[in-house]
């Protein structure tokens, strides 16, 4: 690449301008009159912007508040949808734990099968040890009124044709036909 001479490079960067930007430098006053519409289309859009903002920083305010009235559209929506999510949890999280419950009972009831007061010989567990030898059996003791209850309630369900939580080798679901 040759050099230019000095007087060459100075006058290169005038003649880089396009001819509009000539025309501005030449008449200011002219480009201001053709970019009014530009400013004015900028102020309302400018003015649109704020309206949104602060319309948006009052509702957040108000959420934030806690003021979740009826008498607006957003109030409402957002109140029904966190009740009917509210709703929603608290069922699932009711049978989460009512199989929880059924789980434990289950277990309770196939270990009470094998460890309860033998009625042909008194004071004596089913495993054939004394009834204070039997550590399940004292165990099962302090339970076993609430499992006999959950049975009872489960069985209720079973003769309704409802969802239980009796085990399949339960003497009423085995049968097909619960006892009454």
């Amino acid at each position: 690449m040759r050099a230019l001479p000095v007087a060459s490079r100075a006058g290169a960067g005038r003649a880089a301008r396009s001819r509009p930007h000539r025309a501005l430098a030449r008449h200011p006053r002219g480009a201001r009159r053709r970019g009014s519409g530009a400013a004015a289309a900028a102020a309302a859009s400018a003015s649109e912007s704020a309206d949104l903002v602060a319309r948006l920083t009052a509702e957040r305010d108000q959420l934030r508040a806690g003021v979740l009235d009826g008498a607006t559209e957003a109030g409402a929506a957002l109140r029904d949808g966190l009740r009917d999510d509210r709703v929603r949890r608290a069922e699932r999280a009711t049978r989460l734990t009512a199989k929880r419950v059924d789980t434990a009972m289950v277990a309770l009831w196939r270990l009470q099968a094998f460890h309860h007061p033998d009625p042909k010989r008194t004071g004596s567990c089913t495993c054939g040890r004394t009834l204070p030898a039997c550590g399940e059996s004292r165990i099962l003791e302090g339970v076993r009124q609430e499992m006999l209850d959950w049975e009872r309630r489960n069985l209720d369900l079973l003769r309704a044709g409802e969802r239980h939580g009796l085990p399949p080798e339960h003497p009423d679901v085995a049968s097909g036909s619960p006892a009454r």
